[in-house]
């Protein structure tokens, strides 16, 4: 599952995260549903992997599962 982690405090820094294991993905789910949404963005970024920074001319090209900031997440559909 990939992960696209926006931050609202700097816009331009963009991260997509794959996370590689269920319990991972089950685990930030779990937070997501609990409206835990900073400490999904730790455990996303401590424990899954780094696949690239995305900067503001590929953000559109980008595809991602799950699209994650501080304060909501949004499942893309494309």
């Amino acid at each position: 599952m990939k992960v696209l982690i926006c931050c609202a405090r700097y816009p331009t820094h963009r991260y997509l995260i794959n996370l590689l294991s269920k319990s991972l993905i089950k685990e930030i789910t779990g937070l997501i549903n609990k409206d835990r949404h900073s400490d999904a963005i730790m455990v996303a970024l401590s424990k899954g992997s780094v696949e690239k920074i995305v900067p503001d001319e590929e953000i559109s090209r980008v595809k991602a599962d799950l699209i994650l900031s501080e304060y909501n997440a949004r499942w893309d559909l494309c």
